[in-house]
């Protein structure tokens, strides 16, 4: 399901299409990835309730295979009330659990039509009671029960370890099933906050079943309730384990499905359980703050301080669209909805939360990238939005993307110093290899109606608008450079070096080509019919 709207659709087509080239750079200094266990095929059972069998108010389902996670959905009006129970395949009945309506939620306008999904453990049947209007209903509501599929892997889950980063359990160290994924990640220009959720349900579960109950939740939003994808970014269990939720990069501004209204611009936490009279355990509590504090200080943002943000009145929202509403930058999904979420208990603990995001980001205001990025004017400048946060990359070097200048990196290294990149220059940096060809050690320097930009030891791209962005190398570079570089007679590159007939090595220049045959050391230029510049 996509948002509606030409706003929107414009928006996600714009950033869409610059993100194809931002996503590349900078390249994470990540060790070798763990072997990721096999993809983990989860099964959905749909029962009608209008066919299960009935005792007194209750309406009893035996699914065809057995399930660990069940919940309802329906067609129509919404029941008031929905309680299950479930049957363990050692025969005994749980209490009844009232289910909440979904609250995580897309932004596509339309109410919940699903109940929140239930942990139930391995189970064979499910009683339901549902009320409408004090009266018990059946008709045109369904019994989903999932099997999230097993694997040996779920009681050794591999993490991911970046620099700087909390570690993480993959996607497909959790053995995401990605044929069930349909809904292509969409970017927002970054991200101003985070996001705390639970996922409802059940603290009845071990950390061994995390992975199952993560690819349950997964299986639900993205099949169940048509939604494509899992809804939140991250998930965290009891034991403090983080799950990658939402597909599309952790470290770029990926817009999920958890916070219908107020999904752009957001990342959502989500706390595995239920969160209404217990409290988090402190192991999650730590690890939601771990998250919350990379995901914002790598991004420049004050954890202890507030944004605004304009609701597109879609989901849960309180807020009707277009309205501009001021929050702090970590808020709870209660905050902008129609929801408990994350529970009382869970709510209580918010504030507890921004003290230690404050100490684990610690003084990002220190960064050298951050610092070059208020001189070139921050956020209100031309290098917009922190599109991918700031990481280490290779050679002991750190950088972060942006959205403004047609692409903008900026690159830290201790001997190279602090220098953006933008444009068609960048673009052509990434084509050469970025960090690997060099870091940027100068910014762009105007020369002659372009510019031009000096990398690693001494090497230089071109650019100027007619011409695009090119190196110069070798002998034909020496040739040139004696005839003035770009600012000489013969103007700046059109073309790269380039192969032909004779062995002969060729570059186009705004008034001539200049032509070196490697086997004599002689040069031959050839001036243009048509000069471009």
């Amino acid at each position: 399901m996509r948002a509606s709207g030409s706003r929107r659709g414009l928006f996600i087509a714009t950033v869409a299409a610059v993100a194809a080239a931002l996503l590349t750079v900078p390249a994470t200094a990540a060790p070798p990835p763990t072997p990721p266990q096999q993809p983990v095929r989860a099964k959905s059972t749909v029962t009608p309730l209008a066919t299960a069998a009935r005792s007194g108010d209750a309406s009893t389902v035996r699914p065809a295979a057995r399930f660990s996670m069940v919940g309802v959905r329906w067609t129509g009006a919404a029941p008031d009330r929905v309680e299950v129970r479930n049957r363990a395949v050692d025969g005994t009945w749980s209490g009844w659990t009232v289910l909440d309506p979904t609250d995580a939620q897309p932004e596509i306008g339309a109410a919940s039509t699903t109940t929140e999904p239930m942990w139930t453990g391995l189970s064979t049947d499910v009683q339901v009671k549902a009320v409408r209007a004090g009266r018990p209903v059946t008709s045109g509501l369904e019994v989903v029960t999932i099997d999230p599929g097993a694997s040996a892997a779920d009681a050794r889950l591999s993490v991911q370890a970046v620099p700087g980063r909390p570690n993480v359990v993959t996607r497909a160290g959790w053995g995401a099933d990605e044929s069930i994924m349909t809904w292509a990640p969409e970017y927002a220009w970054t991200t101003k906050a985070v996001t705390i959720h639970h996922t409802d349900g059940t603290n009845d579960y071990t950390c061994a079943q995390s992975a199952s109950i993560v690819r349950g939740i997964y299986q639900y939003h993205a099949v169940t309730n048509g939604w494509g994808d899992i809804g939140y970014n991250v998930l965290v269990d009891k034991c403090g384990t983080i799950f990658e939720g939402r597909k599309g990069g952790l470290d770029v501004p990926v817009i999920a499905a958890h916070a219908g209204g107020f999904n752009t611009y957001t990342f959502g936490i989500s706390m595995m359980g239920d969160f209404s009279s217990a409290g988090p355990p402190a192991p999650m509590l730590e690890s939601v703050s771990a998250m919350a504090a990379w995901k914002l200080g790598t991004s420049y943002r004050d954890p202890r301080g507030s944004t605004v943000l304009v609701s597109t009145g879609a989901g849960t929202s309180k807020y009707p669209a277009g309205t501009a509403v001021t929050l702090p930058t970590i808020f709870a999904h209660r905050d902008v909805g129609n929801t408990a979420c994350p529970g009382d208990a869970g709510y209580a603990q918010l504030e507890n939360i921004r003290g230690r995001v404050v100490t684990l980001a610690g003084d990002w205001r220190s960064s050298p990238i951050y610092v070059k990025w208020q001189e070139l004017g921050g956020e209100a400048g031309w290098p917009l939005g922190v599109y991918q946060q700031e990481q280490p990359l290779p050679g002991g070097g750190s950088g972060a993307a942006f959205m403004g200048g047609g692409g903008t990196t900026i690159t830290s290294h201790p001997t190279a110093g602090t220098h953006y990149v933008r444009g068609a220059v960048r673009a052509k940096w990434l084509a050469l290899g970025g960090v690997s060809y060099g870091y940027p050690t100068t910014d762009e320097t105007a020369v002659a109606g372009g510019v031009t930009q000096t990398f690693g030891e001494g090497k230089t791209i071109y650019y100027s608008a007619t011409g695009g962005a090119h190196t110069v190398t070798g002998p034909i570079q020496t040739r040139w450079e004696q005839s003035g570089g770009a600012s000489g007679t013969y103007g700046f590159p059109s073309s790269d070096e380039y192969a032909y007939d004779g062995g002969t090595r060729r570059q186009d220049f705004y008034r001539v080509t200049i032509i070196y045959n490697p086997a004599t050391a002689k040069f031959t230029l050839v001036p243009r019919r048509t000069p471009i510049g």
